[in-house]
């Protein structure tokens, strides 16, 4: 099966040649059986009409002799030679070959009736036609009997050559069908191989769409193509996209630790050094921050993650527990509503942990001096989702931004300084919400609440 597995053409051609191989194989079985039923018919028509012809020269001539007509029809016989024996009204023999072949003694013979049977005369299998007529032969008047036989194996070549004509007929006809079904193949694979040369010609770096002229059943094969090509460009834009975006967004702060490294080489007193230095590590901080969310993105642009069923409740707990003491120690409240129930969803725990902290960071960062609480919730919808949600009382998002946020690098606010973020955080999220089949939005202006739409768990 392996060929058939890497060959088109040879897959095509089996399918088309070996039913019709079967078919040809069982017509010809049929002929051959056809064969030998005409060769037993026109055989036996023979047999009989030689002895009809035997009769009546017995009759004609008192038995001495055969006419020249029943001669020659023993000449004519078909298949070969025919042999005959002739008994008189008393028994005697009158003409013809001695010890002709006898049937079943024990059945009577019926006059003027020829009976065919098979026999066996001198080892050999033989075809017999008796019959028994009422006669008067030289004044003795009685029962004659007519026996006419010939080999069995006359008749059997007769049929077989019949059949051998047959076979090499339907054996042009399959060689002919094989050669033009091979040929017509060839021919109408061409598209493919000219599709195949116009590929190869292309460049690595060539990913347009294929808009040549390709036969219809092929026209699936190339949209596809096509579509394959337009997510690779579209893949490779985003990428070179997101490692220009990074690339100019470290700039600014690897300068920036550059320059405080500097100054503090050149601090004057301790408490001038410490201070440059407590400058120096929260940078640091903001940068490793900016590259964990940079992987992030570079591992959801090719991730496909496995759905599972998760308690989005013990999700919100988790996260809450492990920022509790960070969002405290800025003096904000903090509540977790789970409502002390599992709430049951399709999702990746990792991904969705991962989105929740983004907007946790978000709140923390983009909250300013107005924020006083932050919440995290969980809950089924009236339509049978489910929802993450993250709620604070900080700085509101301008009107007309609400799906900006979402895109990468886009920082609203430019006024609010180095401590605002890279615009990575809710784009992180956005993606997360793709992978795990939901969406993301903002849903409430003041207080700032997002919510993440996930399909709930059917059971």
């Amino acid at each position: 099966m392996t060929p058939l597995r890497h060959s088109l053409r040879l897959r095509l051609l089996t399918l088309i040649l070996l039913p019709l191989i079967l078919v040809s194989a069982s017509v010809m079985y049929w002929r051959f059986q056809a064969a030998k039923a005409t060769a037993e018919e026109i055989f036996d028509r023979n047999l009989v009409m030689l002895t009809f012809a035997i009769s009546r020269d017995v009759a004609l001539s008192a038995g001495d002799s055969l006419s020249s007509t029943t001669a020659n029809l023993f000449s004519q016989a078909s298949g070969g030679r025919v042999f005959y024996h002739v008994y008189g009204p008393d028994g005697s023999f009158i003409t013809g070959y001695s010890s002709p072949p006898v049937g079943d003694i024990t059945k009577p013979l019926p006059e003027n009736s020829p009976t065919l049977f098979d026999a066996t005369h001198l080892g050999a299998p033989v075809r017999v036609v008796r019959l028994a007529e009422r006669r008067s032969i030289e004044g003795i008047s009685g029962t004659s009997v007519i026996t006419v036989w010939q080999k069995l194996s006359l008749r059997e070549n007769f049929a077989r050559s019949l059949a051998v004509r047959s076979a090499g007929l339907v054996s042009l006809l399959v060689m002919t069908v094989a050669a033009l079904v091979w040929f017509g193949i060839r021919y109408g694979l061409k598209p493919l191989h000219d599709l195949e040369l116009a590929i190869q010609k292309r460049s690595v770096d060539d990913l347009s769409p294929i808009v040549r002229k390709v036969p219809e059943e092929t026209k699936g094969i190339v949209s596809r193509l096509n579509k394959l090509f337009k997510d690779l460009t579209d893949s490779h834009a985003t990428r070179e996209r997101l490692i220009s975006n990074a690339a100019h967004q470290l700039r600014n702060p690897i300068a920036g630790i550059h320059a405080m490294a500097e100054a503090t080489l050149g601090a004057e007193t301790l408490g001038e050094t410490r201070a440059r230095i407590k400058e120096l590590v929260t940078e640091t901080r903001r940068t490793g921050r900016l590259t964990e969310q940079l992987l992030s993105l570079e591992k959801l642009d090719g991730r496909k993650p496995e759905l599972e069923i998760i308690d989005l409740s013990q999700l919100v707990t988790d996260v809450g527990t492990r920022n509790a003491n960070r969002v405290l120690s800025r003096n904000v409240e903090f509540s977790v509503f789970n409502g002390n129930s599992p709430v049951w969803a399709l999702g990746d725990y990792f991904l969705l942990s991962e989105a929740l902290q983004n907007l946790l960071d978000n709140a923390l960062t983009h909250g300013g001096p107005r924020l006083r609480y932050i919440s995290l919730e969980t809950y089924y919808t009236k339509d049978g989702g489910a929802i993450l949600a993250v709620e604070n009382d900080g700085s509101t998002v301008p009107k007309g931004n609400a799906e900006k946020i979402f895109e990468r690098f886009v920082q609203i606010d430019e006024k609010r300084g180095s401590d605002q973020g890279a615009g990575l955080g809710l784009a992180i999220v956005s993606q997360v919400a793709r992978l795990n089949e939901g969406r993301v939005e903002l849903v409430c202006e003041q207080p700032v609440r997002f919510c993440i739409s996930l399909q709930a768990n059917p059971d």
